[in-house]
């Protein structure tokens, strides 16, 4: 009985995290085009090109060993702004199995299931 339940309780853990951005970006009230580049310490996602409105999701195994977390994490890009914007999209302290995102000019909002809106916002760094 002892063994079932520790396997029934650490199935959670074995679940794949499932990552969506989504473009909300908009320049002088145009829509724009982003370009997306995800990775982790081991992963490296690629370029992906998002036109305003399209997402692009990902899927992972949580790290299990208590020493190591998974992190993933964005960089963004698009016309108009030569700079490169970061996002930790997913870091082991995150509870969610499906983590959305909509990203903007301002900054990045997670969604939040609590709100039912994307109500957890992070504002790129100005310096």
């Amino acid at each position: 009985m002892f063994a079932f339940k520790s396997r029934e309780t650490s199935a959670s853990i074995f679940d794949k995290v499932t990552v969506t951005i989504i473009n909300n970006v908009t320049i002088d009230s145009n829509f724009t085009s982003i370009e997306v580049h995800c990775k982790s310490k081991d992963d490296d996602l690629g370029f992906h090109t998002l036109k305003f409105g399209e997402s692009y999701t990902f899927s992972f195994k949580r790290t299990l060993l208590p020493f190591k977390t998974t992190l993933f994490y964005c960089s963004f890009t698009w016309p108009g702004d030569s700079k490169l914007h970061y996002l930790d999209i997913f870091n082991g302290d995150d509870a969610c199995d499906h983590c959305n995102w909509k990203i903007s000019t301002l900054g990045g909002c997670k969604y939040l299931t609590e709100t039912q809106s994307f109500s957890k916002c992070y504002y790129w760094n100005k310096s």
